[in-house]
């Protein structure tokens, strides 16, 4: 079930995965899934409840304003950007102790993301009498922790890696699709890779730094599991390539009676790069994935743990846009039976939680509340039966009588509706 979904919430803050058979695995952004959640649900905290930074003590500095990042071609260059999280690399208080003005420039080749490190400050406290007893941190060290080995700190050879990589990079995988923008001689291509793709795990070593900095929660994949699968997409302008972003699943045995070798995938992390966000590139790589998993008969179902809000938005209206486009509309109506449901799921090879989700926002989209009074009442009764079906053992655990329990049931489905109609709202069908 989904946060808002949730009794005990009052609003979303992060969704739950979708994983039906309660099965703890792959984790949205914790790739090892020590945090899944069987019931896909999260305990997160309300609006306001988040604790602020706290207050810089003296040789202290933010660690997100001290690393400049900057994606770097022959082109040109992007404009500087600063992590989102840093505790994995330098704690959670995310600071960086003993140093005036320190500088720390992480900048990456735009095809290769061939990575060039400088470290710059001005005083340090080493021999400073207000603070005897600590040496400042030893920034490289930490970098080098996360880093590939690969890394140079000498400006020059990056800026030759570069040149080369104009004319010698080759995107790692093999080709499958491609999309274009209205751009002059600019097209986005996907390549579909894994560790065992040649020359592939020293490329993602050097782009896994960047799911620490974007990805709440993230750790480094696994690479002696070739079981992994990624999605690389790239923007080709001529003969050169630029790095923008990817998506990594994970197959698993989905057994029926039937037939033994179907799978399920579980979408386990997805990364545009902050020079490349905001243009429609998110939803066009999930948009082709979801394609191409639709084209491959052995897939049975798609499912995400644990997603951001961003990415769980992305998806309903991708996936809500795709059944309004294939015409899904013949069958749903209320009410709506469960065998509706399930053959929306199958046929889509969506999760049941995500079948309903996506057949109530199609419902909801042709109801004019205060022209169709009854239907809009039976969609308000079936969404409460199915939340409380969901949750009944949490409201059960709620401590409160039977008035206060409809009153949050009440509450928790104007909170489905409000951001149903939010995803409506910004539906594309173009």
């Amino acid at each position: 079930m989904t946060d808002e979904e949730h009794p005990s919430k009052k609003r979303r803050i992060l969704a739950g995965g979708d994983d039906d058979e309660g099965q703890t695995t792959i984790g949205f952004g914790v790739p090892n899934g020590t945090n899944g959640k069987e019931d896909g649900w999260e305990d997160v905290q309300e609006d306001g409840d988040t604790d602020p930074p706290r207050p810089l003590r003296p040789w202290e500095v933010r660690a997100s304003d001290a690393i400049s990042l900057k994606l770097v071609g022959t082109q040109g260059e992007s404009d500087t950007f600063h992590p989102e999280f840093t505790y994995p690399v330098f704690g959670m208080d995310e600071v960086i102790y003993g140093y005036r003005s320190v500088n720390i420039k992480l900048y990456h080749s735009t095809a290769s993301l061939f990575t060039y490190v400088n470290v710059t400050y001005g005083e340090t406290v080493s021999g400073n009498t207000s603070e005897p007893n600590r040496e400042p941190d030893d920034v490289i060290s930490l970098l080098q922790a996360k880093l590939p080995p690969d890394v140079t700190q000498d400006y020059a050879v990056f800026l030759d890696r570069v040149k080369r990589d104009d004319t010698e990079f080759v995107p790692f995988g093999t080709k499958f699709d491609e999309y274009a923008l209205g751009e002059a001689d600019v097209t986005y291509e996907l390549y579909s890779a894994s560790f065992a793709s040649p020359g592939f795990l020293e490329f993602h070593r050097r782009l896994q730094v960047f799911l620490l900095w974007y990805i709440e929660g993230a750790s480094y994949l696994e690479e002696n599991d070739e079981r992994w699968e990624m999605v690389l997409l790239y923007e080709r302008r001529g003969p050169r390539y630029a790095f923008i972003g990817y998506v990594t699943y994970y197959p698993f045995f989905y057994y029926t009676p039937e037939e033994c070798n179907r799978r399920r995938v579980r979408i386990s992390q997805v990364l545009i790069l902050p020079p490349y966000q905001h243009r429609g590139h998110g939803a066009r790589l999930y948009q082709h994935l979801y394609k191409y998993f639709l084209s491959q008969p052995h897939l049975v179902q798609i499912t995400v743990e644990d997603p951001n809000e961003a990415f769980h938005n992305l998806r309903d209206r991708c996936d809500l846009a795709y059944l309004i486009r294939d015409g899904a509309n013949g069958d749903l109506r209320l009410p709506v039976a469960a065998d509706t449901i399930k053959a929306v799921g199958e046929k889509y090879k969506l999760s049941k939680r995500q079948a309903e989700r996506c057949v109530e926002m199609f419902l909801l989209r042709a109801i004019e509340p205060r022209r169709d009074r009854k239907l809009y009442q039976q969609f308000r009764i079936h969404v409460k039966r199915r939340i409380f079906r969901q949750n009944e053992e949490a409201f059960a655990q709620l401590k409160m009588d039977r008035a206060g329990r409809i009153k949050r049931l009440d509450e928790t489905y104007e909170n489905v509706e409000d951001e149903y109609r939010e995803i409506l709202g910004s539906l594309r069908l173009d």
